[in-house]
């Protein structure tokens, strides 16, 4: 919430921004701190958008506005606020934040977001042997599965016949009758499957590529063809349903064809689909499914709609295994454009196991570029002292001397750091096979231990490496610094200083007025007494209501009695005028209203405006604190430097 608020009220750089550089002349100073030119032009043409005229009156207008956020901020350092702990808690997190759009290999990243695109461009005819992994942390497992894929490899490239190897030996009990064929995939794969989608996408057709590992097991891809990519169409359907003995196909084909006749006759696809078809969730909706991609319906089906040439055609019957169709055509919907595209796939990357790729090339850049270097003799020393509870809670450092294991620039790491951070992250050593050597372990969890630090190492010197990014980090901070200052001199005062906020109700209190009421009294008798109707309005042509109600209470009358202020500009009752007096009579003849006040306009309390008065206090507060900051720090402007921005 707090970082909302500073995003929308304060000026922010984009990361595209690059702080002063040398030669950028300073516009203006507060207390001696300078602010260059640039920094306030770029902040002017932001938030002024299409008003950025650079005329010299809005450049002074907006000057003055710049100045008067540069003095908060040096009052904002001057009560130490920047050394409040959860204010310094919180402008970490924001640092993580901003970091992890650089911790990442950018070229990597849209080398990634690049190939998937061209990828998507095209649907690929696959077929593949595949051999399961029956544990993916058994070793032997692997090993197993591994050497049976190879030994298929070694057959096909022996000229065996891959129609009879996939029938004989592929574990895909779907696809190997068919020679493995699994049909056409397009890109993106799920997760995990990164590897089967390069295989099948630069694999030539009629080849089959190296064997290959994906999260279910070895596999060698066969690619039959390609063909430009289908991608999506929303579509409609009629469905009649036939029996799982095919013993009334006859007669639902017959009747299907009638309504595939009614709708060429002219009748609406939609209220045929709301009448007759047995597709109960789509039929309410006109027979509408949705949007539907390859390999997520019968193949018959898809083929079917996907022939369909124009928006609003009409397939012929279609037999699937659940029965017979008439599909509609609704909207075929374009290829995205690269540049539309991007923004979605890089956030679909971003989830996905080749994203690992940019992270890996940027953790090797980050070791060359920090003169990574391990000392073998402490690490292997380390090895051979890590005991026989590795893989149990139990296991302690062990007590050895400290010496450093890793260094990556200035930063050095000991054994002892090393060993707390095995201890720390159990789940890690755990989770490998029991019975895994010790050496495989603390390799294992090293890699993990190097790759955080390279890349805590690069977060800290991200300010160094990129002008924007510091720029952008002097914001935040500068932001979540004004906001605590404003918070406690503007905000919090004028909540809390009741004495304060009467004191200046008091002095404005004609700023706050009600325009002209009225006041409307409704008076109503039960069924049982309303032969008492004609005295109860005798009564009130001559008292108040709340007297009359008094009054009749005395006699025994159970007389109700509401009433209800209107302001000016509400609509008022059936047949109520602004006369005072005026009695008229409910609809249902149980009673009457009567205009028993007409108040003129008046002051509105503390309590009835304090919302408004709370407000505008604390522009007061604001405009006094302002000021005196203008008296503490001197600020200073260079007219030449401002004279230069200004365009005729």
């Amino acid at each position: 919430m707090r970082f909302t608020l500073i995003l929308a009220g304060l000026f922010l750089f984009s990361l595209n921004f690059t702080s002063a550089q040398k030669n950028d002349p300073t516009l203006f100073t507060v207390d001696g701190q300078a602010v260059p030119a640039s920094e306030f032009s770029y902040i002017y043409s932001k938030n002024n958008r299409d008003d950025a005229d650079f005329s010299e009156s809005s450049l002074r207008e907006y000057l003055d506005l710049y100045t008067k956020f540069k003095l908060k901020v040096r009052e904002a350092y001057a009560m130490r606020l920047d050394t409040v702990i959860a204010l310094k808690t919180e402008l970490d997190g924001y640092r993580k934040q901003l970091a992890e759009s650089y911790l990442t290999d950018k070229e990597i990243t849209d080398r990634l977001v690049k190939e998937a695109y061209d990828r998507m461009q095209k649907d690929v005819h696959v077929a593949h042997i595949m051999v399961k992994i029956g544990s993916a942390t058994n070793p032997a497992d692997t090993l197993a599965a591994f050497n049976k894929i190879q030994a298929i490899y070694k057959r096909l490239q022996n000229k065996e016949d891959w129609n009879t190897v996939a029938k004989s030996d592929s574990e895909d009990t779907g696809s190997k009758d068919n020679g493995g064929d699994i049909g056409f995939i397009t890109a993106i794969l799920p997760s995990g499957f990164y590897s089967f989608e390069t295989a099948a996408y630069t694999t030539p057709a009629g080849t089959y590529s190296a064997p290959i590992r994906t999260n279910i097991g070895y596999h060698i891809v066969k690619v039959l063809g390609d063909r430009p990519a289908r991608g999506e169409m929303e579509v409609s359907h009629i469905l009649l349903r036939v029996k799982a003995d095919n013993s009334d196909d006859a007669s639902v084909k017959a009747r299907i064809d009638a309504l595939h006749k009614s709708i060429l006759g002219g009748e609406k696809f939609e209220d045929v689909a709301r009448k007759s078809s047995e597709d109960k969730q789509t039929a309410e909706r006109g027979g509408f499914i949705g949007t539907m991609a390859i390999n997520q319906f019968d193949k018959n089906f898809e083929e079917a709609a996907f022939a369909l040439k124009a928006d609003g055609d009409i397939s012929a019957p279609v037999r699937t295994k659940i029965g017979w169709h008439i599909i509609r055509r609704v909207r075929l919907r374009p290829m995205l454009a690269f540049d539309a595209a991007k923004k979605k796939l890089e956030t679909q990357i971003a989830k996905d196991e080749r994203i690992s790729d940019a992270r890996k090339s940027m953790v090797a850049r980050i070791k060359k570029e920090a003169g990574y270097t391990i000392d073998q003799n402490v690490y292997n020393q380390f090895v051979d002292q890590v005991g026989p509870d590795l893989q149990t809670y139990r296991w302690q450092v062990p007590k050895i001397e400290s010496a450093t294991i890793l260094t990556l620039g200035p930063d050095t790491y000991t054994n002892i750091d090393f060993g707390n951070y095995i201890r720390n992250n159990a789940r890690t050593r755990m989770s490998l096979p029991k019975g895994t050597a010790n050496k495989e372990i603390v390799d294992k969890v090293f890699e993990d231990f190097v790759n955080e630090k390279a890349l805590y190492y690069e977060e800290k010197n991200l300010v160094n490496k990129y002008p924007e990014f510091k720029s952008l980090m002097r914001e935040y901070e500068e932001g979540i610094l004004l906001f605590e200052a404003t918070k406690i001199n503007v905000w919090d005062k004028a909540s809390k200083d009741s004495v304060g906020l009467a004191a200046f109700h008091e002095a404005h209190k004609m700023n706050y007025m009600w325009d002209e009421r009225i006041e409307i009294a409704t008076a109503t008798l039960d069924s049982a007494h309303m032969s008492s109707m004609p005295t109860i309005k005798k009564w009130a042509a001559k008292k108040p209501l709340s007297v009359v109600k008094e009054k009749a209470a005395k006699k025994g009358i159970p007389l109700e009695v509401s009433s209800r202020i209107y302001q000016k500009e509400e609509k008022l009752p059936e047949g109520i005028t602004w006369t005072q007096g005026l009695k008229v009579d409910l609809p249902d003849g149980k009673g009457f209203m009567s205009v028993e006040k007409l108040i003129p306009p008046t002051p509105k309390s503390l309590d009835e405006a304090r919302g408004y008065v709370i407000a505008d206090y604390q522009d007061q507060l604001e405009k006094e604190w302002v000021a005196s900051l203008q008296k503490k720090y001197p600020v200073s402007v260079n007219e030449d430097v401002l004279m230069s921005l200004v365009k005729k």
